[in-house]
């Protein structure tokens, strides 16, 4: 059974589909709370529906790493993006990270910016690697390749559910309301009817902030949900880990709390094919491979916690953030390729200043 290392909000906001709404978000991840954080910034009137709790998908499921960039090191993010790109995903990535605990500053949310390890599993993930260190001070920015792998000091970790807490706090009473599931979609002249069960929504506009999930109201929308699992560990008393590392071209990845908690993930590319997939139980497969690394380095800590998260992976390997082609006053801020702690509070503000 799945069962998530972090604990939900602590609040609960329960409510019904409203009559109406200036401006609908949809899905109470960072990137709905976030939303709702830079609507409320602009004086929009804005309502967030969320068909669980907050932080139910993968907001609540990952790892917790803030890391600038795509999910691809910098070198091959400048061969498939182009070096201007590259440079301002970048810059963006490392702008979210300050403008999003800014935001919250005054809640703990287990903070912490240590850095971050890329490992190198091999001689082409060793050569990318250097070639990404020396492309980013040639860019400007911080970056030390150590001889075994890439440090990037700007980095650091948060507990993600805790986060979207202190985002969802901040918003005006009656603005989120959980359990109210969206089953239909449907534009009406200059307004939006939104269906949850049998309650009706006319909206002005609505946002679409469900991620891996989007296909599903709207299956013109490219989005690949994949699986991603993780195991957590009982408190360790040793320091096995310094700051949140990465390695096998960020297919594999792992953290230690404070409190001595083991954190990891990935493996998925052991089991490719079978990790497209929506459903987020944990398969004896990838977690055989987590209980093998976490043996490795904490000399037989057992597991307390195995859970999975679903991811939206994009053709383009960016996220989706502005209008639905076709779709009059629907928009998207979705598709984050497994790094929606790094891009979702930037692209919000990005689509709600479009708006």
């Amino acid at each position: 059974m799945s069962v998530p290392f972090w604990k939900p909000p602590s609040e609960s906001y329960p409510g019904l589909l409203p009559d109406r709404a200036d401006v609908l978000v949809i899905g109470g991840g960072i990137a709905g709370t976030s939303l709702m954080h830079h609507l409320a910034k602009r004086r929009f009137s804005a309502v967030l529906v969320e068909r669980h709790h907050l932080a139910a998908g993968a907001s609540g499921r990952n790892a917790g790493f803030l890391l600038a960039g795509v999910a691809d090191c910098y070198a091959e993010a400048v061969r498939i993006f182009g070096r201007e790109k590259a440079r301002e995903v970048w810059h963006t990535t490392n702008e979210n990270h300050d403008r999003m605990l800014e935001a919250v500053e005054r809640d703990d949310v287990g903070h912490r910016r240590l850095g971050s390890m890329t490992l190198a599993s091999g001689d082409e993930e060793r050569a990318r690697l250097e070639e990404s260190g020396q492309l980013l001070r040639d860019d400007g920015f911080e970056a030390r390749w150590d001889g075994r792998g890439l440090l990037n000091p700007r980095d650091g970790e948060v507990n993600p559910a805790a986060l979207v807490g202190a985002l969802a706090r901040r918003s005006r009473a009656g603005a989120i309301l959980e359990g109210v599931e969206v089953t239909a979609i449907e534009p009406a002249g200059a307004e939006v009817t939104v269906r949850a069960g049998e309650r009706e929504c006319r909206a002005g506009a609505v946002i679409l902030a469900t991620n891996a999930y989007t296909p599903l109201l709207l299956p013109q929308v490219k989005i690949q949900p994949t699986r991603a699992q993780m195991l957590a560990s009982a408190p360790i008393s040793r320091s096995v880990c310094d700051m949140p590392t990465y390695s096998h071209f960020g297919y594999r990845y792992w953290r230690q709390l404070p409190s001595g908690e083991v954190l990891i993930g990935g493996w998925r590319d052991t089991a490719l094919a079978d990790e497209i997939s929506s459903d987020d139980e944990p398969t004896p497969q990838i977690q055989e491979h987590l209980d093998r690394r976490l043996a490795e380095m904490t000399a037989g800590s057992q597991a307390t916690h195995r859970w999975a998260g679903i991811m939206g992976f994009t053709e383009s390997g960016l996220p989706l953030v502005g209008p639905v082609d076709g779709v009059r006053n629907v928009y998207t801020c979705a598709g984050f390729n497994g790094h929606g702690m790094g891009f979702a509070f930037m692209s919000a503000k990005q689509l709600v200043e479009s708006l």
